[in-house]
Protein backbone atom coordinates (compact mmCIF):
# COMPACT_ATOMS: atom_id res chain seq x y z
CA UNK A 1 0.00 0.00 0.00
CA UNK A 2 1.43 3.52 -0.73
CA UNK A 3 1.96 5.79 1.69
CA UNK A 4 -0.90 8.65 1.31
CA UNK A 5 1.71 11.36 1.13
CA UNK A 6 3.44 9.82 -1.42
CA UNK A 7 0.14 9.20 -3.61
CA UNK A 8 -0.20 12.85 -3.36
CA UNK A 9 3.53 13.76 -4.65
CA UNK A 10 2.91 11.62 -7.86
CA UNK A 11 -0.58 13.40 -8.86
CA UNK A 12 1.54 16.75 -8.28
CA UNK A 13 3.81 15.37 -10.51
CA UNK A 14 1.50 14.21 -13.10
CA UNK A 15 -0.85 17.36 -12.84
CA UNK A 16 2.20 20.21 -12.22
CA UNK A 17 -0.53 22.02 -10.81
CA UNK A 18 -1.43 22.12 -6.87
CA UNK A 19 -5.01 23.37 -7.56
CA UNK A 20 -5.63 20.09 -10.37
CA UNK A 21 -3.94 18.23 -7.75
CA UNK A 22 -6.03 19.13 -4.99
CA UNK A 23 -8.94 18.65 -7.45
CA UNK A 24 -8.11 15.61 -8.64
CA UNK A 25 -7.75 13.67 -5.01
CA UNK A 26 -10.53 15.65 -3.61
CA UNK A 27 -8.49 17.34 -1.07
CA UNK A 28 -7.80 21.18 -0.19
CA UNK A 29 -4.68 22.92 -1.88
CA UNK A 30 -3.10 23.63 1.35
CA UNK A 31 -3.81 20.24 2.60
CA UNK A 32 -1.57 18.96 -0.86
CA UNK A 33 1.24 21.66 0.23
CA UNK A 34 1.35 20.01 4.01
CA UNK A 35 1.57 16.78 2.40
CA UNK A 36 4.32 17.85 0.03
CA UNK A 37 5.82 19.87 2.90
CA UNK A 38 6.08 16.08 5.18
CA UNK A 39 7.97 14.82 2.55
CA UNK A 40 10.54 17.44 1.99
CA UNK A 41 11.18 17.42 6.14
CA UNK A 42 11.01 13.79 5.82
CA UNK A 43 13.97 13.16 3.24
CA UNK A 44 15.18 16.83 3.69
CA UNK A 45 15.17 17.64 0.72
CA UNK A 46 13.56 20.41 -2.25
CA UNK A 47 11.43 18.26 -3.95
CA UNK A 48 9.96 21.29 -5.97
CA UNK A 49 12.25 23.64 -8.16
CA UNK A 50 9.18 26.21 -9.00
CA UNK A 51 5.41 26.71 -8.54
CA UNK A 52 2.52 27.80 -10.19
CA UNK A 53 2.81 28.39 -14.10
CA UNK A 54 6.90 26.85 -14.09
CA UNK A 55 5.97 24.05 -11.84
CA UNK A 56 9.43 21.97 -11.98
CA UNK A 57 11.32 19.48 -9.59
CA UNK A 58 14.34 19.17 -8.48
CA UNK A 59 16.87 16.52 -9.45
CA UNK A 60 15.58 14.88 -6.03
CA UNK A 61 12.05 15.19 -6.77
CA UNK A 62 12.68 13.28 -10.20
CA UNK A 63 14.12 10.59 -7.73
CA UNK A 64 11.96 10.50 -5.59
CA UNK A 65 9.20 10.60 -8.53
CA UNK A 66 10.89 7.74 -10.29
CA UNK A 67 10.89 5.57 -7.12
CA UNK A 68 7.18 6.53 -6.03
CA UNK A 69 5.88 5.73 -9.25
CA UNK A 70 7.88 1.73 -8.98
CA UNK A 71 6.32 1.77 -5.52
CA UNK A 72 2.99 2.00 -6.31
CA UNK A 73 3.22 -0.05 -9.23
CA UNK A 74 4.42 -2.97 -7.19
CA UNK A 75 1.85 -2.39 -4.28
CA UNK A 76 -0.98 -2.49 -7.25
CA UNK A 77 0.63 -6.46 -7.63
CA UNK A 78 0.79 -7.53 -4.61
CA UNK A 79 -3.18 -8.26 -3.58
CA UNK A 80 -3.34 -10.52 -6.67
CA UNK A 81 0.04 -11.86 -6.08
CA UNK A 82 -1.46 -12.91 -2.50
CA UNK A 83 -4.94 -14.72 -4.00
CA UNK A 84 -2.45 -16.52 -6.62
CA UNK A 85 -0.54 -17.87 -3.70
CA UNK A 86 -3.19 -18.33 -1.71
CA UNK A 87 -5.48 -20.42 -4.22
CA UNK A 88 -2.13 -22.12 -6.03
CA UNK A 89 -3.29 -20.69 -9.34
CA UNK A 90 -1.19 -18.91 -12.43
CA UNK A 91 -2.87 -16.92 -14.16
CA UNK A 92 -1.93 -15.76 -17.52
CA UNK A 93 -2.74 -11.93 -17.84
CA UNK A 94 -0.69 -10.00 -20.54
CA UNK A 95 -0.98 -7.49 -23.30
CA UNK A 96 0.37 -7.82 -26.41
CA UNK A 97 0.93 -5.32 -29.52
CA UNK A 98 -0.79 -6.23 -32.92
CA UNK A 99 1.69 -8.07 -34.67
CA UNK A 100 2.44 -10.02 -31.81
CA UNK A 101 -1.10 -10.44 -30.72
CA UNK A 102 -2.37 -11.57 -33.89
CA UNK A 103 -0.07 -13.59 -35.79
CA UNK A 104 2.41 -14.90 -33.22
CA UNK A 105 0.70 -15.27 -29.97
CA UNK A 106 -2.39 -17.75 -30.76
CA UNK A 107 -0.59 -20.87 -31.66
CA UNK A 108 1.17 -20.61 -28.39
CA UNK A 109 -2.40 -19.53 -26.51
CA UNK A 110 -3.90 -22.88 -27.65
CA UNK A 111 -0.88 -25.16 -27.03
CA UNK A 112 -1.18 -23.11 -23.26
CA UNK A 113 -4.73 -24.19 -23.08
CA UNK A 114 -4.84 -27.60 -24.17
CA UNK A 115 -1.79 -28.20 -21.64
CA UNK A 116 -3.94 -27.34 -19.22
CA UNK A 117 -7.52 -26.46 -19.85
CA UNK A 118 -8.19 -24.58 -16.51
CA UNK A 119 -5.63 -21.95 -16.85
CA UNK A 120 -7.36 -18.51 -16.52
CA UNK A 121 -6.17 -16.48 -19.71
CA UNK A 122 -6.86 -12.47 -20.18
CA UNK A 123 -4.83 -10.99 -23.01
CA UNK A 124 -5.19 -7.62 -24.45
CA UNK A 125 -4.04 -6.13 -27.78
CA UNK A 126 -2.85 -2.17 -27.76
CA UNK A 127 -0.07 -0.27 -29.28
CA UNK A 128 3.02 0.06 -26.97
CA UNK A 129 2.55 3.02 -25.28
CA UNK A 130 -0.59 1.66 -24.01
CA UNK A 131 0.71 -1.44 -22.73
CA UNK A 132 3.72 0.51 -21.09
CA UNK A 133 1.15 2.56 -18.91
CA UNK A 134 -0.89 -0.66 -18.47
CA UNK A 135 2.09 -2.22 -16.62
CA UNK A 136 2.44 0.84 -14.80
CA UNK A 137 -1.14 0.86 -13.05
CA UNK A 138 -0.97 -3.39 -12.92
CA UNK A 139 -3.28 -3.90 -15.09
CA UNK A 140 -1.10 -6.55 -16.74
CA UNK A 141 1.40 -8.95 -15.58
CA UNK A 142 4.04 -8.34 -18.02
CA UNK A 143 3.54 -7.31 -22.23
CA UNK A 144 4.87 -8.63 -25.33
CA UNK A 145 6.26 -5.45 -27.06
CA UNK A 146 7.58 -5.08 -30.63
CA UNK A 147 8.45 -1.55 -30.93
CA UNK A 148 10.59 0.73 -28.82
CA UNK A 149 10.36 0.89 -24.58
CA UNK A 150 11.64 2.53 -22.08
CA UNK A 151 14.92 -0.20 -21.46
CA UNK A 152 16.26 1.39 -18.20
CA UNK A 153 12.60 1.40 -16.81
CA UNK A 154 11.51 -2.22 -17.52
CA UNK A 155 13.28 -5.76 -17.16
CA UNK A 156 12.87 -7.46 -20.80
CA UNK A 157 13.89 -10.78 -22.11
CA UNK A 158 14.52 -11.22 -25.80
CA UNK A 159 11.60 -13.35 -27.14
CA UNK A 160 13.48 -12.85 -31.29
CA UNK A 161 14.95 -11.03 -33.54
CA UNK A 162 12.19 -10.16 -36.56
CA UNK A 163 12.82 -8.82 -39.95
CA UNK A 164 11.00 -5.33 -40.76
CA UNK A 165 9.90 -4.96 -44.28
CA UNK A 166 8.26 -2.83 -46.70
CA UNK A 167 5.22 -4.21 -49.08
CA UNK A 168 3.22 -3.46 -51.41
CA UNK A 169 0.53 -4.59 -54.54
CA UNK A 170 1.94 -6.91 -56.98
CA UNK A 171 0.61 -4.42 -59.77
CA UNK A 172 2.53 -1.77 -58.34
CA UNK A 173 5.54 -0.02 -60.34
CA UNK A 174 7.57 -0.86 -57.41
CA UNK A 175 7.32 -4.63 -57.26
CA UNK A 176 9.54 -6.10 -59.13
CA UNK A 177 13.20 -4.42 -58.99
CA UNK A 178 15.37 -3.34 -56.57
CA UNK A 179 15.12 0.36 -55.42
CA UNK A 180 16.22 2.94 -53.15
CA UNK A 181 14.64 4.37 -50.34
CA UNK A 182 13.93 7.87 -51.64
CA UNK A 183 12.03 6.30 -55.07
CA UNK A 184 9.44 5.73 -52.17
CA UNK A 185 8.66 9.47 -51.78
CA UNK A 186 5.90 9.10 -54.67
CA UNK A 187 3.98 6.60 -52.81
CA UNK A 188 1.02 6.16 -50.16
CA UNK A 189 2.44 5.79 -47.21
CA UNK A 190 0.14 3.16 -45.51
CA UNK A 191 0.87 3.33 -41.74
CA UNK A 192 -0.75 3.06 -37.95
CA UNK A 193 -1.50 5.20 -35.47
CA UNK A 194 1.12 7.25 -33.67
CA UNK A 195 2.01 5.21 -30.18
CA UNK A 196 2.29 1.99 -32.55
CA UNK A 197 5.63 0.19 -32.43
CA UNK A 198 5.71 0.01 -36.10
CA UNK A 199 5.60 2.98 -36.72
CA UNK A 200 7.59 4.28 -34.49
CA UNK A 201 10.04 1.71 -36.06
CA UNK A 202 9.63 3.29 -39.28
CA UNK A 203 9.76 6.67 -38.36
CA UNK A 204 13.15 5.98 -36.56
CA UNK A 205 14.70 4.00 -39.39
CA UNK A 206 14.03 7.26 -41.18
CA UNK A 207 15.33 9.81 -39.22
CA UNK A 208 18.68 7.31 -39.11
CA UNK A 209 19.04 8.35 -42.72
CA UNK A 210 17.83 12.17 -42.23
CA UNK A 211 14.20 11.79 -43.13
CA UNK A 212 10.59 11.52 -41.87
CA UNK A 213 7.53 9.92 -43.10
CA UNK A 214 6.57 13.88 -44.08
CA UNK A 215 8.66 13.20 -47.05
CA UNK A 216 6.53 10.47 -48.23
CA UNK A 217 3.63 11.89 -50.37
CA UNK A 218 0.73 11.07 -48.22
CA UNK A 219 0.12 9.34 -45.14
CA UNK A 220 -2.97 7.18 -44.46
CA UNK A 221 -3.53 6.07 -41.16
CA UNK A 222 -5.53 2.82 -40.67
CA UNK A 223 -5.59 1.36 -37.46
CA UNK A 224 -6.33 -2.13 -38.86
CA UNK A 225 -3.55 -4.46 -40.13
CA UNK A 226 -5.81 -6.54 -41.98
CA UNK A 227 -7.30 -3.66 -43.75
CA UNK A 228 -3.98 -2.25 -44.33
CA UNK A 229 -2.79 -5.29 -46.39
CA UNK A 230 -6.02 -4.94 -48.30
CA UNK A 231 -5.69 -1.00 -49.08
CA UNK A 232 -2.04 -2.16 -50.15
CA UNK A 233 -3.21 -5.24 -52.20
CA UNK A 234 -5.50 -2.85 -54.08
CA UNK A 235 -2.61 -0.05 -55.16
CA UNK A 236 -3.79 2.52 -53.06
CA UNK A 237 -0.70 2.75 -51.29
CA UNK A 238 2.44 0.98 -49.74
CA UNK A 239 3.54 -0.10 -46.09
CA UNK A 240 5.92 -1.38 -43.96
CA UNK A 241 5.53 -4.52 -41.29
CA UNK A 242 7.14 -7.58 -39.86
CA UNK A 243 8.00 -10.02 -41.97
CA UNK A 244 5.66 -12.20 -39.37
CA UNK A 245 2.74 -10.23 -39.80
CA UNK A 246 2.93 -10.85 -44.24
CA UNK A 247 4.24 -13.99 -44.70
CA UNK A 248 1.24 -15.68 -45.95
CA UNK A 249 0.53 -13.19 -48.13
CA UNK A 250 4.16 -12.79 -49.67
CA UNK A 251 3.93 -16.66 -50.11
CA UNK A 252 0.68 -16.49 -51.98
CA UNK A 253 1.62 -13.92 -54.04
CA UNK A 254 -1.16 -11.17 -52.54
CA UNK A 255 1.12 -8.65 -51.74
CA UNK A 256 4.85 -8.37 -52.67
CA UNK A 257 7.93 -7.11 -50.91
CA UNK A 258 9.70 -3.88 -51.68
CA UNK A 259 13.40 -4.94 -52.56
CA UNK A 260 14.95 -1.79 -50.39
CA UNK A 261 18.56 -1.44 -51.55
CA UNK A 262 19.35 0.36 -48.60
CA UNK A 263 17.00 -0.73 -46.20
CA UNK A 264 17.44 -3.74 -43.57
CA UNK A 265 16.18 -3.68 -40.38
CA UNK A 266 16.10 -6.30 -37.53
CA UNK A 267 14.17 -5.62 -34.61
CA UNK A 268 13.40 -7.39 -31.22
CA UNK A 269 10.32 -8.57 -30.07
CA UNK A 270 10.66 -8.28 -26.35
CA UNK A 271 9.27 -9.96 -23.08
CA UNK A 272 8.74 -6.71 -21.06
CA UNK A 273 7.70 -6.34 -17.33
CA UNK A 274 8.39 -4.09 -14.13
CA UNK A 275 11.56 -4.35 -12.40
CA UNK A 276 11.71 -5.43 -8.96
CA UNK A 277 8.05 -6.49 -9.32
CA UNK A 278 6.65 -8.61 -6.22
CA UNK A 279 5.78 -11.61 -8.29
CA UNK A 280 8.33 -11.73 -10.55
CA UNK A 281 8.87 -15.60 -10.36
CA UNK A 282 5.23 -16.27 -11.67
CA UNK A 283 5.54 -13.73 -14.61
CA UNK A 284 9.08 -15.54 -15.77
CA UNK A 285 7.24 -18.52 -15.24
CA UNK A 286 5.32 -17.79 -17.61
CA UNK A 287 8.25 -16.55 -19.83
CA UNK A 288 9.58 -19.92 -19.43
CA UNK A 289 6.29 -21.38 -21.14
CA UNK A 290 5.75 -18.96 -23.77
CA UNK A 291 9.82 -19.66 -25.44
CA UNK A 292 8.79 -23.42 -24.53
CA UNK A 293 6.25 -23.21 -27.03
CA UNK A 294 7.55 -20.92 -29.33
CA UNK A 295 10.50 -23.25 -30.01
CA UNK A 296 9.22 -26.93 -29.84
Amino acid sequence: MLDHRLYTFLTLCETGNYTKAAQKLNMTQPAVTQHIQFLEDYYEVKLIAAKGKDFSLTEAGKALQEYARTLKANSERIQPLLHRIKNRAKPLNFGATLTIGEYMIPPILYRIFKEDPETDISMVVENTDILQRMLWEGEIDFALLEGNFGRKQYEFKLISDEEFIGVCSPNNKIASNPIELEDLFDQNLILREPGSGTRDILEKALHSRNLSIKDIRRTIEIGNMNAIKELCHQNIGITFMYREAVKKELSQGYLKEILLQDFNIIHPFSFVYLKDCPDKSHIEYWHGRIMYFRNN
